[in-house]
């Protein structure tokens, strides 16, 4: 899986796409924490030691990672908004807006991310406890002229194979807190910030685009009244020309 912290830039550079200039420290805020929130499914594995919880050791990109969570946030923003309008009257337009990109985020940035990466998600659990790795690549070649390996048939004992990995009891993702599965002993617990240039790119790029975002009413603003006070003078300088006649 990418970095929690690259979860948290994608979802800051969304909401950012998204608001414009209405982005600002809130929901940067809100945006980083959408990221970033699947992510703590991996403090449920702790749960799962002998005593506790009956719950399987591979809660982690399965019990937070399902589609199910944001599909039922935005039903209810969905309903909200065409009945009795509760949660506009509580947040405030701007407060809706918000919480529908952090619905977006949830899914693109903290769900999405983990499920078109090699490390997978389960975005269907509980109901049908399958993880997935959606990767493959799409390409033209002057033999085959496309070619894709996103969607593959007879594939790995699947009739169609789009990336399973299996379930909860079978695939175990982990993680610093949870390293093996089973008892950790002193297991080596490694907490990655960045792994690849393109995780290093989002992360750099998450700061700017967010004040580029936020300060683009002020450059709008700046730059229409550079145009009004431009027209201004021209029309006041076409006034002021004298106008010469002929004897």
């Amino acid at each position: 899986m990418p970095p929690t912290v690259v979860h948290a830039a994608l979802g800051v550079i969304l909401a950012a796409a998204a608001l414009g200039a209405a982005f600002d420290r809130r929901a940067a805020v809100v945006a980083g924490a959408a990221g970033a929130a699947p992510d703590l499914d991996a403090l449920l594995g702790l749960l799962a030691v002998p005593g506790g919880l009956p719950i399987p050791e591979s809660t982690h990109g399965a019990v937070l990672h399902t589609l199910f969570i944001p599909g039922l946030a935005a039903a209810v923003l969905y309903a909200d908004a065409r009945r009795d309008r509760r949660v506009v009257d509580h947040l405030g337009a701007a407060g809706v807006r918000l919480a529908w990109v952090a619905v977006v985020v949830y899914a693109a940035a903290g769900i999405g991310l983990d499920l078109l990466n090699v490390a997978t998600a389960n975005p269907f659990w509980p109901l049908h406890d399958q993880f997935y790795a959606f990767v493959g690549s799409i390409v033209f070649s002057n033999q085959e002229l496309f070619a894709q390996s996103y969607v593959q048939f007879g594939t790995e004992g699947y009739a169609v194979y789009v990336g399973q990995q299996g379930g909860t009891a079978e695939f175990f993702i982990p993680s610093p807190l949870n390293p093996v599965r089973g008892p950790n002993g002193n297991s080596e617990r490694i907490v990655d910030i960045v792994e690849s240039g393109w995780q290093l790119l989002v992360l750099a790029a998450a700061p700017l685009v967010g004040w580029l975002a936020a300060h683009s009413d002020a450059a709008s603003r700046t730059t229409a009244s550079s145009a009004d006070g431009a027209g201004s003078e021209a029309a006041g300088g076409s006034a002021s020309d004298p106008v010469s006649t002929d004897d």
